[in-house]
């Protein structure tokens, strides 16, 4: 039984969403209401685009550790240029170029620099944070027009917030791009064994350039959601984004090593650590456990994910 869950990570992260489900309800059902649960699509639809990003980083053997203030220094740029009543379709367009832009920065740091992505990131982490700090000089940037808003939070039909379906073309496109395409097949085979990638002609200076390009864009898009959900901005949107897209990437099966990136679980895990957030709020569980409990989640998953690779050496598993 403990093999099969092992072969199926969409399959374990599900189940324990309807686990998650089951016992926050018990605990207070108020964990269904239709605010809940819209509180929690929104939420979730934020957590898995950018950490659908995050997916093509690692799946590279990478980490982008500026996802976080990527989202912030973006929400902050729509902000403001919303306060000065910008259309909305520049401002994402401007927005969406811009963190595209870090993304990009990101990768010359890598790749021509061959600073190691943890080192790069990490620098342009701070780099990012100081300049949303600047523009901001340490204050909230309020967001008067609610156009933004409609388009994250506004109900489709009135069923489900709109992000939803921001995310599942989010998802559509990455998997097409991730299973179908070349480029696709060259991030995995850049994260398996770089050293066959090189022989077997894959640019991966270019991958590697297309792979942060995408997670930066990825992140000022969850953002721009941020900020419309938000309703404001300030340089602390994204705060520990990047270390929760990276447990979300993991918990959803794919492997720190590389090699392989599994979609479908990212998003599920998505909305599985999004419930479980909603669900320690529900249950009045203070904050400050939080950190408590998603290290351990991260933990878990990368124990479970060690087994794994583990049986995949012995050739107990056929992934």
């Amino acid at each position: 039984m403990f093999r099969s869950v092992l072969k199926s990570e969409s399959l374990a992260s599900l189940i324990a969403l309807v686990v998650v489900a089951i016992v926050f309800t018990a605990i207070n059902g108020r964990f269904l209401s239709r605010l809940n649960i819209e509180g929690i699509i929104v939420s979730a639809s934020i957590s898995a685009i950018v950490s659908l990003g995050m997916t093509f980083v690692i799946a590279m053997r990478a980490l982008d550790l500026s996802v976080g203030s990527i989202m912030g220094f973006v929400a902050v740029i729509a902000a403001t240029m919303l306060s000065h009543d910008v259309s909305l379709s520049i401002v994402i367009a401007i927005s969406l170029l811009a963190a595209a832009g870090l993304g990009l920065a990101n990768a010359l740091l890598i790749t021509w620099l061959r600073l190691p992505s943890f080192v790069a990131t990490l620098a342009s982490f701070s780099v990012i944070l100081g300049l949303s700090l600047i523009i901001t000089h340490g204050a909230t940037v309020t967001i008067h027009n609610r156009t933004l808003s409609e388009l994250v939070i506004g109900r489709i039909y009135g069923l489900v917030p709109s992000a939803a379906l921001i995310a599942a073309v989010v998802f559509g496109v990455m998997a097409m791009l991730f299973f179908r395409t070349p480029f696709g097949r060259h991030v995995a085979a850049t994260g398996g064994e770089a050293r066959a990638a090189i022989g077997a002609g894959v640019n991966i200076p270019r991958i590697t350039t297309g792979v942060f390009v995408i997670s930066g864009a990825l992140a000022g898009l969850g953002g721009i959601m941020t900020a419309g959900m938000l309703q404001n901005a300030d340089s602390t949107i994204g705060s520990g984004a990047e270390l929760m897209s990276i447990a979300v990437v993991v918990v959803g099966g794919t492997s720190l090593m590389g090699g392989r990136g599994n979609l479908p679980g990212t998003v599920l895990a998505g909305f599985l650590l999004s419930s479980i957030k909603s669900g320690l709020n529900v249950a009045n569980v203070p904050s400050l456990y939080e950190g408590l409990v998603f290290g351990g989640i991260l933990i878990t998953a990368l124990m479970v994910d060690g087994m794994r690779r583990t049986e995949r050496r012995k050739g107990m598993l056929v992934v």
